[in-house]
């Protein structure tokens, strides 16, 4: 087995592992197993080349099997050509230069990589969090140190650097595959999840963890091969995975069951692949450029260079198949446009798109007489004359026919030229080709995430009173107060430069009129605040839960209910300390004093109690939920016990008790 083999071989289950884990499992929130499952296929992608399984085809019993597993060979090698034999040039020891020159360049990245992590860990800077290997860099003046510091714990406790590492070696192998680069961001994400979620049970609040994450994750730059705290790219993803409601047990069955058959799977196509000629002969003789077509047509998934295209069966006059054609018809004709036609660079830069009408004749297995009228321009009309000139296959008979070419930019809003053309008449109308390309992003219209923006847009007097303009607005639907439904309505909306409110949609839908109730009250929200970019008005979409909650009462109820504990958040009317928030912390601040136990072994933290404001406004049932120790503890609750009555919360006009959850911080600030 040659070199160039072994990695094509490598790089094709790499390909196959990663495309069953996107499609089964990477909505799962068995993070240990997901790790598992990626670091177990880098391995087997290494292994399964030098597995031997030739006395499995000898078996009787197997023969049956063998006869279906040699179809499949067939069916993976009919679209491999070997390069003809090359009497000038040498393209074999071009293409080995090219790739030991990449390996040797990202073997002396990696070991820059690990030089750069050496400095960092040697130099400690303001603001860093990360961990590589036992190591570990937590800034002391960083906003919840000790959750960090347990987020760090957890990335070396579990051995992450040892999957980054392997990762990146395996990356240096096959640095030409795009899929590798896929397996990296994948499995460092995976360790933040799996991180993230031990630090926010530390933490004790994932909303309290989100926002450390979303304050803190800007403008904070670490080495790759190491686990930072703080990753702006992967924040999102983060927060989503926290809240994200966690796998049903009946999820494991996938990796109980669908990855031993996959497995399974490879070791028997493994066993001709290893044999089979042409690829034995397309290894030695592979051009640079058709490295990865070759592994995207062996597995029969898109290449770089094929576009999105789809067939149109838009008429019912089907082109008359070739006899002497015993595979599939036309499907390989439209399966070769396909693989070959993509859409004009000149084209997608003017976002123009539009359609075209291409006629041919097929005489003898050959298109002749390509003619394109009415054209588009813009080098579409070459690409398809051009492409369709190159088909050599059997799908056609000898005749005339027509095609509709349609080319379409996702997200343009330009015209639609020769909209109203239809297939020529007199000949035979093939299926309608649709190309699609990606057009670029308009910078005028340009819609930023919330949380990238730098000014993210405001509602007038802040969230709060957002948050009241909701609940004075939103009427409870009477289906779903009929039903006892509650439950959040997931809402996103763009927030335009003038402020104004559009492309409301709902995300996560809890129904019964509760959908419809919440697009309704947004349309009638007043204008926000534009967020800005560069000192720019621009276009931000923002995501919200709307949360509908029945506080039902009868008279049978009314005396049951009169001391029921109602949560803070889902309050119509919410308690208030006197002169609002701002003077409560003040009041904390002032009578705080730092426990002496703390001062001396220098701890700091924050206690979180919790209490009831109760209808008179005092505060009763103070609790710690979670505790810091060192006098802390008692500290917070002394403190809580003296404040003074609050502004009783009140629900349908009636003051009631309201459960209330607080973060105590203790800073020690001495020099």
């Amino acid at each position: 087995m040659s070199w160039s083999h072994y990695l094509l071989q490598v790089n094709i289950y790499l390909v196959v592992f990663y495309a069953f884990y996107r499609l089964l499992l990477a909505k799962e929130t068995y993070f240990v197993f997901n790790r598992i499952y990626l670091i177990g296929a880098g391995i087997f992608s290494l292994t399964i080349p030098f597995m031997q399984i030739e006395w499995f085809g000898k078996q009787a019993i197997s023969q049956q099997i063998y006869v279906q597993v040699s179809q499949i060979n067939d069916i993976i090698t009919q679209p491999i050509t070997a390069a003809p034999v090359q009497h000038g040039f040498n393209w074999g020891l071009l293409i080995a230069g090219i790739y030991l020159i990449g390996t040797f360049f990202f073997t002396v990245r990696f070991i820059l990589q690990l030089y750069a992590v050496k400095k960092m860990l040697e130099g400690v800077k303001s603001g860093l969090a990360f961990s590589f290997w036992k190591q570990k860099v937590v800034a002391q003046n960083l906003p919840e140190v000790a959750t960090v510091n347990h987020h760090e714990d957890i990335h070396i406790k579990q051995l992450h650097t040892f999957d980054v590492i392997f990762f990146e070696i395996l990356g240096i192998i096959t640095w030409f595959n795009p899929i590798i680069y896929l397996y990296k961001e994948t499995v460092k994400s995976i360790h933040e999840y799996l991180a993230d979620e031990a630090a926010a049970k530390f933490q004790g609040d994932k909303e309290t963890y989100a926002i450390l994450l979303l304050n803190q994750a800007f403008g904070v730059n670490t080495n790759k091969l190491t686990n930072g705290f703080f990753k702006k790219s992967m924040v999102k993803k983060r927060i989503f995975m926290l809240y994200k409601e966690r796998s049903k047990k009946t999820a494991i069955l996938k990796y109980g069951i669908f990855v031993p058959l996959f497995a399974a799977a490879l070791l028997l196509s493994s066993a001709t692949i290893s044999k089979n000629e042409q690829i034995l002969a397309t290894a030695e003789n592979i051009k640079l450029e058709d490295v990865k077509e070759v592994v995207a047509e062996v597995l029969e998934l898109p290449s770089e260079k094929t576009v999105n295209i789809s067939i149109s069966p838009e008429t019912k006059v089907k082109p008359p198949i070739n006899k002497a054609n015993t595979n599939d018809g036309t499907e390989g004709f439209y399966k070769f446009l396909g693989s070959n036609i993509k859409y004009p660079s000149t084209a997608a830069e003017n976002n123009v798109q539009g359609n075209l009408i291409v006629s041919f004749t097929v005489t003898n297995k050959k298109l002749e007489n390509i003619i394109v009228d009415p054209k588009l321009g813009y080098g579409a009309d070459e690409e398809v004359s051009v492409n369709l000139a190159k088909y050599q296959g059997n799908a056609l008979a000898n005749g005339n026919y027509s095609m509709k070419v349609e080319y379409r930019l996702s997200g343009s809003p330009t015209k639609i030229l020769n909209e109203s053309i239809v297939a020529k008449t007199g000949y035979t109308a093939l299926n309608t080709v649709t190309i699609i390309g990606y057009a670029k992003p308009d910078p005028e219209n340009q819609i930023y995430s919330f949380i990238s923006i730098e000014n993210p847009p405001t509602y007038p007097g802040g969230m709060d009173k957002f948050y009241k303009f909701l609940s004075n607005n939103i009427k409870y639907p009477e289906e779903a107060k009929k039903l006892s439904i509650q439950g959040k309505v997931f809402v996103s909306f763009v927030v335009e430069k003038d402020g104004s409110l559009s492309d409301i949609k709902i995300d996560r839908k809890v129904g019964y009129g509760t959908d419809e109730e919440a697009v309704r009250v947004l349309k009638l929200s007043p204008k926000w605040n534009a967020g800005l970019k560069n000192g720019t008005a621009v276009r931000v979409k923002y995501n919200l839960p709307i949360a509908f909650t029945l506080n039902q009462k009868s008279v049978n109820q009314e005396a049951v209910q009169d001391n029921t504990v109602y949560s803070f958040v889902s309050m119509e009317n919410p308690p208030q300390f006197p002169g609002g928030m701002t003077q409560f912390y003040k009041f904390l601040g002032d009578n705080i004093k730092y426990p002496e136990e703390a001062k001396k072994s220098a701890i700091q933290g924050k206690v979180f109690a919790s209490f009831t404001i109760e209808k008179d406004g005092s505060l009763g049932d103070i609790k710690i939920d979670r505790k810091l120790g060192y006098g802390t503890d008692e500290e917070a609750i002394r403190v809580l016990k003296l404040s003074p009555k609050w502004i009783a919360g009140t629900q349908d006009g009636k003051p009631v008790r309201v459960k209330y959850n607080l973060p105590i911080g203790f800073v020690n600030n001495k020099g």
